[in-house]
């Protein structure tokens, strides 16, 4: 027993023990763990904990599509309808609109142009094409239409005399050259448009058409 006892043994023991331990603590802990040496057998694909510190996304969890269940595609958007503050681009319908609106006709209008001395005039005649506010309008048989167009008019005819000064003002303050192409009547058209839904208060007026438009 003293024998086993004596230090001269023992220390050698223990430090056997020890190195035994070491070595088995570095080859068979998780390699998640503190380690004062990592061996990493190739092919093992497991991160060490600086290896995941400077990728967080080392170690986690790939996710893979399923053949039973497809990622889905993203949808286009769909055109929603312009909104009171945008003013419709000229010469399209609304985005819900399937067909034409209701076309309204103004009178022959002659106004003088804004040119030196006053000697050019301008005859226009002008149909507008609204937004057919009615519920069901292109649902609706030949003869409900009509009706329900004809009650439509009517409450514009209550705006007439707006209408028609805001026109006449606009046509008025032009110069032969500001119209005489096709890209200045365009632009004569969107500001029409702009002045007529600023009265209603809403965007109505889809198109404008020149049915006559004479410069002399």
């Amino acid at each position: 027993m003293k024998k086993i006892l004596n230090p001269k043994i023992i220390i050698p023991v223990v430090v056997l023990l020890l190195l035994l331990g070491s070595v088995g603590y570095i080859f068979f802990a998780p390699s998640t763990w503190w380690k004062p040496v990592y061996i990493r057998v190739e092919g093992d694909a497991t991160p060490t904990p600086e290896t995941a510190a400077a990728d967080p996304a080392a170690g986690q969890p790939q996710t893979v599509a399923s053949p039973q269940q497809p990622v889905a595609a993203a949808q286009p958007a769909v055109p929603q309808p312009s909104g009171g503050s945008t003013t419709p681009m000229l010469g399209y319908m609304q985005a819900d609109q399937p067909g034409p609106g209701i076309m309204y006709n103004l009178d022959t209008m002659v106004v003088n142009l804004a040119e030196p001395g006053g000697l050019r005039y301008l005859q226009a005649t002008i149909v507008l094409e609204f937004w057919p506010l009615i519920e069901n309008y292109y649902g609706l048989t030949p003869e409900e239409r009509t009706l329900a167009e004809d009650t439509f008019k009517g409450k514009i005819d209550t705006l007439r005399p707006i209408i028609d000064d805001a026109i006449m003002t606009i046509l008025s303050s032009k110069k032969y050259n500001d119209i005489s192409s096709i890209e200045g009547k365009q632009i004569l058209k969107q500001e029409i448009i702009n002045a007529i839904n600023s009265i209603l208060g809403y965007q109505g007026v889809t198109n404008v058409y020149f049915t006559d438009f004479l410069i002399q």
